[in-house]
Formats: C-alpha cells, sequence, structure tokens
C-alpha cells in the first residue's frame, strides 16, 4: 500500500466511523447507507461544518449539495464580512437587506406572487408555513448573489425543482387585483376582451 492510499484511508476513518453511527441511530430516515452520510460529512467539512450539522443541515438533491435556509442564514451571520436584516416577513412577502462591512449592498423579496408564479405556491409545506418559505428564498437567493464567496447552495426545495414535475391538479391564478385564488371558475380577463 503506498502513502497516497494510507492518507486516503485515515481521512476517511473517522467520517465512516461517524457515519456508520448515523445511520445505525435510525434518526436520520434519509440515511439509508454509511456511504450517503460519508458523502453528507465530507461536503459539510467543505464547508466548516460539523458531522452532526453535515447530516441534519445539508441535502443532496439531483446531485447537488443542498443547504437547509437556517444553515445559509447562519453562514450569512457568522461571516466577517457579510450581514442580513430582515425588513419584511409577512405571509405575503420577505424582503431582506444585505450588508458588507456594515454597508448595504443591495436586496432580496420573495413574495407569494413569485412563488405562485413558480408554480410552488401549492405545495403543502408553503401552505402550512408561508412565512418560512418566504424567508428561505429570500435569504437563499440573496445569499447566493450578494454573499457568493459565503454561500454557494440551492436549499433543498430550490434544488428539488431543477427536475421536470408533472402539472399539478389543482392550480392557483393571481387576478387583477394581484390576490392568489385557486377558485377554478375564475379566468383572468384578456385585455381585448369587453
Amino acid at each position: 500500500m503506498d502513502t497516497k492510499e494510507l492518507v486516503t484511508i485515515e481521512i476517511l476513518r473517522e467520517p465512516m466511523a461517524l457515519a456508520e453511527v448515523f445511520v445505525q441511530s435510525g434518526m436520520f430516515p434519509d440515511l439509508k447507507t454509511q456511504c450517503q452520510a460519508v458523502v453528507k460529512i465530507i461536503a459539510g467539512q467543505e464547508y466548516g461544518l460539523t458531522p452532526l450539522q453535515s447530516i441534519t443541515e445539508l441535502y443532496m438533491v439531483n446531485g447537488k449539495v443542498a443547504m437547509s435556509a437556517k444553515l445559509i442564514a447562519a453562514a450569512i451571520k457568522k461571516s466577517e464580512k457579510y450581514d442580513y436584516h430582515i425588513d419584511i416577513m409577512d405571509s405575503e412577502t420577505c424582503t431582506i437587506s444585505f450588508y458588507q462591512n456594515k454597508e448595504k449592498i443591495g436586496e432580496s423579496t420573495f413574495t407569494i406572487k413569485d412563488a405562485a408564479k413558480a408554480g410552488i405556491v401549492n405545495k403543502d409545506v408553503w401552505k402550512n408555513y408561508p412565512k418560512q418559505m418566504l424567508f428561505a428564498r429570500a435569504v437563499s437567493i440573496g445569499g447566493r448573489s450578494f454573499c457568493p464567496d459565503v454561500i454557494t447552495a440551492y436549499t433543498p426545495e430550490e434544488a428539488e425543482e431543477t427536475i421536470v414535475v408533472p402539472a399539478a391538479t389543482k392550480t392557483i391564478s393571481i387576478t387583477e387585483e394581484g390576490e392568489v385564488t385557486d377558485n377554478p371558475d375564475y379566468h383572468p380577463k384578456h385585455p381585448d376582451d369587453k
């Protein structure tokens, strides 16, 4: 066995031991194998995460590393270079201002209308937790836009949307007044209609 092989084995020893514990505990249903856990732990090391943070806050979706919104927000706050402030957070809108060295560099807004346009507002998580989902989108988009040296990952929901999914059986519409409706009888008027 050459030196390179010995170094590789030594580097993997701790992640493999921890991964086995995480899988065998049965507490993490998304982990099916020791190898999946090792990949999450090693990916987390790239971001400076502990093994437990890697297991609970990182997701592998469609071959991409995805971070929880909580982890994205924490990484920005932990950074000595960046910060953010929530300007608006309700069930319709989330606006977050981003700062670099205490100077505002931009803002990220995500609205329920944006979610409707993206075709995601009908998901149960959006119906049950709209404020949190709007925050997740605003912080992840803003983080990638204004703090790219700290945040490169998507949230799991964003990474999941990169695949083609069949059309939903129930759709929503946006009225002329900007209201979101799931009324199947509502059909927006075309400007040429009288």
